[in-house]
């Protein structure tokens, strides 16, 4: 089995563990064990080739996480007051480091199979807490260390020896902060909710991840521009409670000689809180916390009054949009599983979320400079931003493959033992309901603000863009192989995805092209729009006029 460098500079430390009454060998091969499944393990922010299971996926992750140091770095190079940078260093590191620990770690921190496979044996429990708390700190300095070395080695450069002495020796306590803060979060949580409520909020977290690291790639050009660095630090009464203020004074102390009470009195809680903190975990909380536990096995399935009427509604909603009870009840199944599947959300979520940040990223490049918020609000209104849904369309299509793919896909023989003779409103419930479901409530998040923004004159357009979504949807299942709901895995989606992406940019680039036409010679774009409604009433019955038997 490989041998670990990490486990190789922990061996110098082997005597803390002994004086702590912990059996090193034994941990040291379950530390082996553990680190070994950490690189086969899938980190959020890999999005691509997750179906390579030989491929060491944890370094292909920390070079995600380099990318995230090279944008904090960015702040350590402009000419301003240490505090300032360091306060955004630190915020930058506590949300990454924290989102990713409770994105990809949570099930380390978490886990209760362990102790049950270990304590049979000749285990003790001491040994077994140890393995997982080392296991959790090593994985955690790796992550901050990677995720902070661009900006440790561009401040030695820029503030000296001195500065990289803070920098280093605070980073040990921010990662200690971000295991108490994480571990008293999932505390609370499971104090008042059961085990399936603290897997969606880890679900989210996961999909918050992945949005993040595309806003990181969109504004990385952006920044210096949304970031105003002439900023005077007024302190207030809740300053003192803002983790990255208490680690940022020292730097202002020792390397600016700001001796102000400030200054002083946050840096002494950056030292105190954190330890404080420790100690009420270690005596209140950790006691508490391996019972709590035991709720993730637990899940509270009772169906209250509010639940009950939100099936009443959602299954008006489906009648109101179904032509018979089969499609009514695929309208419906569709939606349940994409409410259940958890992994399918994480595939689904971030695209959608980026599809609908994408047109005001677009917006937001127009702010900077010395203009002020009336200069720019008059250019936007001025042109034809709102074109830009047209890369909504885009990205909102492209979700489409994933109506086939599912964590449980080996369930799909179930379709073939159901009592339905002609399988077309399968399939005609399935892509309605994922259509209600994703794409519609995008697609008017993104009309509305631009509604906003233009009033009700671009109605029209809203309309036509809309029809041509609708459209373009349509165009995309009956080009695409013909695969039922859930019933693939979510490495043959993808592929299917890559196509649907250019062809999908294709069809939206032309109909923006036709668009912009229409409204440079000022001409009415209701016969287009009657027109793409025609196709809409062909091309659906077109698609699925061969769809007589399963797939």
């Amino acid at each position: 089995m490989k041998d670990f460098r990490q486990l190789k500079i922990l061996d110098k430390f082997q005597f803390f563990y002994k004086k702590l009454g912990v059996n090193y060998n034994i941990m040291r091969k379950i530390l082996q064990i553990k680190l070994l499944m950490d690189q086969r393990r899938i980190p959020t922010v890999v999005m691509e080739g997750s179906d390579q299971q030989d491929e060491n996926m944890f370094k292909k992750s920390l070079l995600m996480y380099g990318f995230m140091g090279l944008v904090i770095m960015l702040f350590i190079l402009p000419d301003f007051p240490l505090f300032f940078k360091m306060n955004i260093v630190y915020a930058m590191m506590l949300f990454m480091v924290m989102t990713v620990m409770i994105a990809d770690f949570s099930s380390v921190l978490l886990d209760i199979q362990e102790k049950n496979i270990l304590l049979p044996k000749p285990i003790d429990n001491r040994t077994i807490s140890a393995a997982k708390t080392t296991h959790i700190l090593l994985y955690l300095m790796t992550i901050t260390m990677t995720i902070a070395a661009p900006a440790f080695i561009a401040g030695i450069f820029k503030h000296g020896l001195l500065f990289g002495g803070i920098f280093f020796l605070q980073l040990f306590l921010l990662s200690g902060f971000i295991i108490l803060f994480t571990s008293l979060l999932y505390f609370l949580i499971l104090l008042f909710f059961d085990g399936e409520k603290l897997k969606d909020i880890i679900n989210y977290f996961q999909i918050f991840l992945s949005v993040g690291m595309i806003l990181v790639y969109q504004l990385l050009g952006r920044v210096f521009q949304i970031v105003d660095y002439d900023t005077i630090f007024t302190p207030r009464w809740w300053s003192y409670f803002i983790p990255p203020l208490w680690f940022a004074a020292p730097f202002s102390i020792l390397l600016e000689n700001q001796y102000t009470p400030q200054y002083i009195y946050l840096s002494i809680l950056g030292v105190i809180l954190p330890l404080v903190v420790l100690v009420f975990y270690f005596k209140v909380v950790a006691p508490h916390f391996e019972k709590n536990l035991q709720k993730l096995q637990q899940s509270n399935r009772k169906k209250t009054y509010l639940l009950e009427r939100r099936v009443r509604l959602h299954k008006k909603i489906a009648d109101l949009f179904s032509s018979n009870a089969i499609e009514s009840t695929f309208f419906r199944f569709t939606q349940n599983m994409i409410n259940n599947e958890r992994n399918l959300k994480l595939k689904l979520y971030p695209n959608l979320a980026f599809a609908v940040i994408m047109p005001l990223i677009t917006l937001m490049a127009n702010f900077g400079g010395n203009r002020s918020f009336e200069e720019v609000m008059e250019e936007i209104v001025s042109g034809r931003y709102y074109l830009f849904i047209y890369g909504t369309i885009t990205l909102l299509v492209t979700s489409i493959p994933m109506l086939a793919a599912a964590d449980g896909y080996r369930a799909a023989w179930i379709y073939r033992t159901l009592p339905i003779r002609n399988y077309r409103s399968i399939y005609k419930g399935a892509l309605k309901g994922f259509v209600v479901k994703l794409i519609l409530p995008s697609y008017l998040f993104v009309s509305l603000i631009f509604l906003m923004i233009y009033g009700f004159g671009i109605l029209p357009d809203i309309l036509l863009m809309f029809f041509n979504m609708i459209l373009l949807i349509i165009v995309i299942f009956h080009l695409s192989s013909k695969h039922l709901p859930f019933s693939q895995d979510f490495a043959s989606a993808k592929y299917s995805t890559i196509g649907v992406l250019f062809g999908g940019g294709g069809f939206a680039g032309a109909s923006a092209a036709t668009h912009g036409f229409f409204i440079s010679r000022n001409i009415s774009v209701l016969p287009y729009i009657i027109l793409v409604i025609l196709m809409i009433f062909i091309l659906w019955r077109i698609a699925f006029k061969s769809i007589e038997k399963l797939a």
